[in-house]
């Protein structure tokens, strides 16, 4: 029960799991949870690149120059599109600033948060890889959920039936040798269709945003929203995260396939 979605999912998840270690170690690596991706293309070996694209269909670029883009897609070559998501990002003061009294209210129509339980198995997580992939996100494993892959934090609500309607994640992905270091990653936000706009996006993000500062010791936060997702960057901006127009998200697939979520 730890891993979930389609077979191709699941074996990536395994895979990025299994990992952990060498990517840890490896000087421009990243934890993607989904797939293989790197913060910093000059410390990694192009042939890794071509490697796990050969293997896994997919590969990551996060926190990528966008000075570098157009080398990495001559790099990536015909067979290869590339995929970007925006940078948003908040030092920690602005976070806290934004986030605090979204947090000062009470959960949007008394919904509470849920208690998750040190265990990938548990069903708590298993209803929000449900709600993630319902929602077309693709999930990461329990584990990674958990925190039992790198530092991480997982938050959801749920309704007055114990119903999961919002889930959002917070991890520190990026390894020692990142300048990012200290940075955390959210992401993973989904809400149920039928408690949209009612603000529930914007109180689960600074929930997850909260805890990468409080118990992950965040510095930092950065999110990566699709430039189409104006509903995203509405709630990400409500939490006082700005656009870094010097930076983007990228995701190499091959060309005939459907756009990945990160």
């Amino acid at each position: 029960m730890n891993y979930y979605g389609t077979e191709k999912q699941q074996r990536l998840q395994r895979q990025c799991d299994e990992a952990q270690a060498m990517i840890a170690a490896t000087p421009g690596l990243v934890q993607a949870g989904r797939f293989f991706s790197v913060d910093d293309i000059d410390r990694i070996d192009w042939a890794f690149v071509e490697d796990r694209l050969a293997s896994d269909g997919v590969f990551g670029f996060r926190m990528m120059p966008t000075t570098r883009i157009e080398e990495i897609r001559e790099k990536l070559g015909p067979s290869y599109r590339l995929d970007l998501w925006s940078v948003f990002s908040a030092d920690r003061d602005k976070a806290i600033a934004a986030c605090t009294p979204i947090l000062e209210a009470d959960p949007p129509d008394g919904l509470t948060r849920v208690g998750l339980i040190d265990d990938p198995e548990d069903a708590a997580i298993r209803l929000i890889q449900i709600g993630m992939a319902e929602n077309g996100i693709a999930p990461f494993s329990g584990a990674m959920l958990l925190g039992k892959v790198v530092p991480a934090v997982t938050v959801a609500f749920a309704d007055t039936d114990g119903r999961i309607v919002a889930t959002a994640h917070a991890n520190m992905a990026f390894n020692a040798y990142s300048k990012h270091r200290s940075t955390a990653w959210v992401g993973l936000v989904t809400v149920a269709t039928q408690q949209r706009r009612c603000g529930l996006g914007r109180s689960i993000n600074a929930l997850a945003i909260m805890a990468a500062l409080e118990s992950l010791g965040a510095n930092a936060i950065v999110e990566f929203v699709h430039s189409d997702n104006t509903a995203s960057r509405r709630m990400i901006e409500s939490c006082g995260l700005r656009l870094d127009p010097t930076l983007v998200c990228g995701l190499a697939v091959p060309i005939v396939d459907a756009r990945f979520t990160t």
